[in-house]
């Protein structure tokens, strides 16, 4: 659980810090991606450690995620 405290400021860097967060956010403002196309963009991240920091920015409300009932699965985040 995030800790929200009475500063913006101070709550929004507890949001959207950390390593990749705002990375993500950068190339979902560009644009709907799929999760290969942001593994592209962020290659020193891993899968596990890009699907877990997707998953947080969606429980806190910054992305959405649609997925597809298609096989295989397709997933967009926007």
């Amino acid at each position: 659980m995030t800790k929200i405290t009475n500063c913006a400021l101070t709550t929004t860097l507890n949001l959207i810090g950390g390593k990749y967060k705002i990375e993500i956010l950068y190339y979902l403002t560009r644009g709907t991606k799929r999760f290969n196309e942001l593994q592209k963009y962020l290659p020193k991240a891993t899968a596990k450690v890009l699907s877990s920091k997707l998953k947080e920015l969606e429980e806190d409300g910054f992305i959405d995620k649609k997925i597809y009932p298609v096989i295989p699965p397709k997933t967009e985040y926007s």
